[in-house]
């Protein structure tokens, strides 16, 4: 008996406990961060903060505390190869922005000297511009140069002055145009200060395809090197490129043998030379293939052959004109008349 009553209380006190439940994880909420200095998007974890596109915030990097823009939010597919994604510190203060205030102020004072020490010195460097950490833990100059620049003694003033890390960083000439921004030719802000999160490999065979003029001036933004803007249209223009033939290229067309000129890739158009030095516009639905061609250049002969039949060229001569009447022979002028008379005198 006294088995059976620890059994059964054993029983009834495994039925009281509930059954654990796995804790779940907490869900991420993944966002893209911009820094004033760098054109390229980073992924940083917003866990429960409210935060939208255009805020400021103050994210945890290597180098320590800075502040970035908020984007947006960032598609799961980017986030699957990132093995470790860094939380958001949080949203800027009135206070942080009060800091943010004195750290520009700091920022300038900091490029006036280094390039003064530059123009001292000697180097064959253009400072660019000047980035301070939030904590004040580092200070990175970013510098443009041709060619590789011995700034040792450069560094050993900055160091000496500013009694922190300091990084002296060369960058491109695309990333020059990221950091100072301006306005292109289009009359619009920059892509890659405004919207650009990358740079991507740009060549002339995207100008020649969209039909541009190859002149440097036309094709070439504030940086010197091809416009981001060319690669917008690259796939589509490639698209329809495809459909077009290529210029110098044999085509058969209803009028003949011919060959290609020109090409409209937006109309789907091209203008071919025939072998009797006529130019014709065609579409590209006007093309045949060769053996659409031999069928309509035998079948042009059938049409025309009573007109080479003698008889009947007789007959169409003889045939009456319209209503009747006979055909009126051409008056020739009197002006012409006095003019063989003129040059039909003897001198």
């Amino acid at each position: 008996m006294v088995s059976m009553e620890n059994t059964e209380n054993d029983i009834g006190q495994s039925e009281e406990k509930p059954a654990e439940s796995p804790i779940p994880a907490p869900q991420k909420k993944l966002v893209c961060v911009r820094f004033p200095a760098l054109p390229m998007s980073y992924i940083f974890d917003a866990r429960d903060l409210d935060v939208k596109g255009g805020d400021l915030v103050l994210v945890n990097t290597e180098s320590g505390l800075a502040v970035a823009k908020i984007l947006g939010e960032a598609p799961e597919e980017e986030a699957t190869n990132l093995t470790d994604i860094k939380p958001v510190a949080r949203k800027l203060t009135n206070g942080d922005l009060e800091k943010l205030k004195g750290i520009y102020t700091k920022e300038k004072e900091c490029f006036q000297f280094c390039a003064e020490r530059i123009r001292s010195r000697g180097l064959a460097m253009k400072l660019t511009r000047v980035e301070q950490m939030f904590d004040g833990s580092k200070t990175t100059f970013s510098f443009v140069a041709e060619g590789r620049v011995d700034f040792r003694d450069l560094l050993k003033d900055l160091v000496e002055k500013y009694r922190t890390r300091i990084e002296l960083r060369q960058i491109g000439s695309r990333q020059e145009s990221a950091m100072l921004g301006g306005i292109g030719s289009c009359g619009r802000e920059l892509c890659c200060a405004a919207f650009l999160t990358g740079f991507q490999r740009i060549s002339v065979k995207m100008a020649k395809n969209q039909n541009m003029t190859l002149n440097p001036t036309k094709i070439s933004g504030l940086c010197g090197k091809l416009k981001c803007c060319l690669a917008y249209e690259k796939e589509s223009y490639s698209n329809l490129i495809d459909n077009l033939p290529k210029t110098g290229k044999k085509v058969f067309i209803q009028e003949g043998e011919a060959v290609v000129v020109s090409i409209n890739i937006i109309n789907q158009t091209f203008v071919a030379k025939l072998v009797d030095r006529r130019f014709i516009k065609c579409k590209v639905s006007d093309i045949l293939t060769e053996e659409e061609y031999r069928r309509v250049s035998e079948s042009k002969p059938t049409d025309l052959s009573r007109l080479k039949d003698p008889l009947m060229t007789e007959a169409v001569r003889k045939e009456p004109a319209a209503g009747g009447d006979k055909p009126k022979r051409r008056r020739r002028s009197s002006r012409g008349r006095s003019a063989r008379k003129k040059r039909s005198k003897p001198e």
